[in-house]
């Protein structure tokens, strides 16, 4: 006698998609980041240098 299995994978599914999607968000929003950041840093060094 074979055991049914009687769950819906639907759930794992849809929270499997939302982490993949936030996944793929962060992905492409982290080397935007980075640029942003390193300009903002060339930005301050290069006032700090005006300043001196």
């Amino acid at each position: 006698m074979g055991l049914a299995v009687c769950y819906d994978h639907s759930g794992i599914d849809l929270a499997w998609s939302i982490f993949l999607g936030i996944t793929a968000v962060f992905m492409l929003m982290a080397p935007l980041a980075a640029a942003r950041l390193v300009a903002i840093s060339r930005a301050d060094s290069v006032g700090q240098l005006q300043t001196a």
